[in-house]
């Protein structure tokens, strides 16, 4: 196979890849707007080898937002569950976590953020569609941006440091958890330090890597809005973590 031939073979696979990376967890979508920018970024003129790889992941999508289509009577291309991931985040009651507090006599209490809402409230969403659903969470939501500008920013900054360091261990943790906490602590400080250092040294000698960095920095910021509840949502972050901190081991060891 030609070179040409085998480099559209890889677009095309990586399309594939991409519509069901979507599929599996729409923070994918991510992708998008990334690519994008790297292109922009880099000044490549060339834009067949992006459009094909996003023409070929829509084409992937596209039965499932048919489906959805059937289902909810209007355009969800995945998921409707950005709404209520929004309001959980932004709204009273956030904690930054998917979590809150209920203080009794007896012992503290940690219920899902949904069920903080009135019981009335509660039971009418029940009795609705999840479009309907969707449209009241993402509305209280921005109410409360609009309403209590300074009380989202101080929400920003909560979230974006237990995103990068650890919510409060009892809202999430099982006993093993906290029996070993203070090793995964060392062990996470220590790979978040080289791997910061490893991101730095390889800008300067490898401008690819700006398309990870930038995919890194659209999935933190969008769990950021949105909330932030158990470690897992920062599992991509630690993956490329472990990558760069590779890279400066080696880059110091050789």
């Amino acid at each position: 196979m030609h070179s040409k031939g085998k480099n559209i073979l890889y677009y095309f696979i990586t399309g594939i890849v991409l519509g069901l990376a979507i599929l599996c967890d729409p923070i994918a979508f991510v992708f998008y707007p990334a690519i994008f920018l790297w292109f922009v970024f880099r000044k490549i003129t060339n834009l067949f080898q992006t459009m094909l790889i996003v023409f070929i992941s829509i084409v992937v999508l596209i039965p499932w937002t048919i489906r959805n289509y059937f289902v909810h009577r209007t355009l969800v291309p995945i998921t409707t569950q950005f709404g209520v991931n929004f309001w959980i985040g932004n709204n009273p009651n956030a904690t930054g976590t998917d979590f809150y507090k209920i203080a009794s006599l007896e012992k503290e209490e940690y219920v899902l953020m949904t069920h903080t809402l009135p019981k009335n409230i509660q039971d009418s969403l029940n009795k609705v569609s999840e479009i309907e659903r969707a449209n009241f969470y993402i509305h209280q939501g921005l109410s409360f941006v609009k309403e209590e500008p300074l009380k989202f920013i101080f929400l920003l900054f909560k979230k974006f440091y237990y995103y990068f360091w650890f919510p409060p261990s009892s809202e999430y943790s099982s006993k093993d958890l906290e029996r070993y906490k203070w090793f995964y602590y060392i062990f996470y400080l220590s790979v978040l330090i080289s791997g910061l250092i490893g991101i730095i040294i390889s800008i300067r000698h490898h401008r690819d890597v700006l398309l990870v960095l930038t995919i890194l920095s659209l999935i933190s910021g969008l769990y950021i809005f949105t909330h932030i509840g158990l470690i897992r949502y920062r599992m991509p972050l630690e993956l490329y973590l472990l990558m760069f901190s590779a890279f400066f081991i080696r880059g110091n060891w050789r």
